[in-house]
């Protein structure tokens, strides 16, 4: 069987804005290694109140009934009428209190700091020492009167987040080293006023955002991620999260590990609009059977725990585990904790991605009145929320990728890639052709056209190739072409634009 490469191009154009920065370590990729927290343990219900907060869900006085209460309660009435005795051969799943807080080590001014990477905010912050005594305690501070390379900034930050923790205060630039590679005048927040929150979170020091500046908080002038500010000097226009469960996974820059996945990376397009990598996600399969969700969007976060989906997808998936529940308590679907969660499935464009059971466990939540178990679910109800948002649970089950890359006078389109991990994923360099085949980019014939991509107005894009042409494999993509043995499937910008 021929084996199948995804080589993708995009375009994205740079803007100006007040801080331009000085790049250096051209051309490169390099891997941050998050560092695990193992006292922390995770807060379901507290989780679940942070996410909807953060996209906008003020009224999160949880009240069971609706779609997802009503399959539940029918569900359960069912399974207690069927139910058999043995249950042997059930294993029960491990929840997430076996995972940990993660956090990556960031140099700041020559100063080494552990903080976190969030794919759905945008301002990057460092506890300072503008901070009061009390607030600095326990926290590795950045003091800017040691750093050598460090430029006042003229504006202010004004970041909250889903949970309605905040910080605030001045800004400056400096130069940022994450994995060896470094930015000369990245724009970073010294807040002199952040929520208690933070504050108790002494494993923590601040936060490295990396969705759209159009979130960014700076104000006068908005200012770029690290990530765009990186992105020039990447061998690959990419990032990509590797958040494995039960391990410490990492994320890269400027590059994909090919060995971190199985099969071949999917694509979708992704609608930024919003700030955020928004994706259409339209159906799910649970069970063997689909679940359509019409006009679905998702939001790709690394700072969201838990999946948050429409009540279609939650309804159908916890009415297949036995005894879950909606708990007012709790506010939110809860389950036995030695409950054996299945497996299900989520659209992601065209794609299906698959969300291992083993990730749904999120955290226990106490006992009913006969000593049994329950824990909290890692799949909850968006609220009626216009999109999902794919958090934590879903990286863990997948290889993320976000891909931008910079052609002068190109249209905007950026994409993220999913595809199944591998139980254990080595290290190594990836590659999209093989070498012998980089030699070789000479014509191939099509063996079959894919469809189109999309415009902005959402009009499907017609494919200028067909099947059976004979093309030069650096000219033209969005088909499947051969070379040798091997079959390769390219996607072209201008295909897409």
């Amino acid at each position: 069987m021929p084996r199948i490469f995804a080589l993708v191009a995009f375009a994205f154009v740079l803007s100006l804005v007040l801080a331009t920065p000085v790049r250096e370590h051209k051309k490169r990729s390099f891997k941050v290694k998050r560092i695990s927290i193992p006292n922390y343990k995770p807060d379901g219900p507290r989780a679940y109140r942070r996410a909807l907060r953060k996209f906008g869900f003020d009224d999160i006085s949880f009240v069971p009934g609706g779609d997802v209460a009503t399959r539940l309660a029918a569900a359960s009435e069912a399974a207690s009428n069927n139910t058999s005795s043995n249950e042997d051969g059930e294993t029960p799943a491990s929840g997430a209190e076996n995972d940990a807080l993660f956090v990556a080590p960031v140099t700041v001014g020559g100063q080494q700091l552990l903080l976190n990477f969030d794919s759905g905010s945008s301002d990057m912050w460092v506890f300072n020492t503008n901070l009061d005594a009390a607030a600095q305690s326990g926290h590795t501070i950045y003091d800017k009167s040691k750093s050598t390379t460090v430029q006042n900034l003229d504006g202010t930050f004004n970041v909250t987040y889903g949970d309605g923790s905040f910080a605030s205060g001045p800004v400056a630039v400096d130069t940022v080293d994450i994995g060896g590679s470094s930015v000369s005048a990245q724009a970073i927040g010294l807040p002199n006023d952040v929520s208690q929150s933070f504050i108790s979170e002494t494993a923590s020091n601040g936060l490295v955002g990396l969705a759209f500046s159009k979130l960014n908080t700076i104000q006068p002038t908005q200012q770029k991620t690290f990530f765009e500010n990186v992105l020039p000097d990447l061998t690959q226009p990419v990032f990509t999260a590797q958040l494995k469960h039960g391990a410490v996974g990492a994320y890269e820059f400027g590059i994909i590990d090919t060995s971190a996945f199985t099969g071949n990376l999917s694509t979708a397009a992704v609608d930024s609009t919003n700030g955020f990598w928004q994706f259409s996600s339209e159906a799910a399969v649970v069970n063997g059977q689909m679940v359509n969700i019409p006009g679905g969007t998702a939001i790709a976060d690394t700072g969201t725990s838990l999946i948050l989906a429409n009540d279609n997808l939650v309804g159908a998936y916890w009415s297949q585990v036995q005894d879950a529940q909606i708990s007012q308590q709790a506010g939110g679907v809860v389950f036995p904790c030695n409950s054996q969660l299945p497996n299900f499935q989520v659209a992601v464009g065209n794609n299906l991605a698959t969300v291992g059971g083993e990730n749904l466990n999120f955290s226990e939540v106490g006992t009913d009145s006969t000593g049994q178990n329950f824990c909290f679910g890692g799949l909850q109800s968006n609220q009626g929320l216009d999109f999902s948002i794919y958090g934590d649970v879903f990286f863990k089950s997948n290889f993320s990728t976000a891909l931008k890359s910079i052609r002068a006078l190109s249209p905007l389109l950026d994409r993220v890639l999913v595809q199944r991990l591998k139980s254990e994923a080595k290290t190594a360099g990836g590659i999209f052709l093989p070498e012998s085949s980089q030699k070789e980019l000479n014509q191939a014939k099509v063996l079959a056209v894919g469809p189109g991509g999309l415009d902005r107005e959402g009009k499907r894009i017609p494919m200028s190739v067909k099947t059976g042409d004979s093309v030069l494999i650096p000219q033209f993509g969005g088909q499947n072409v051969k070379v040798g043995n091997e079959e390769y499937h390219l996607f072209r910008d201008s295909e897409y634009g």
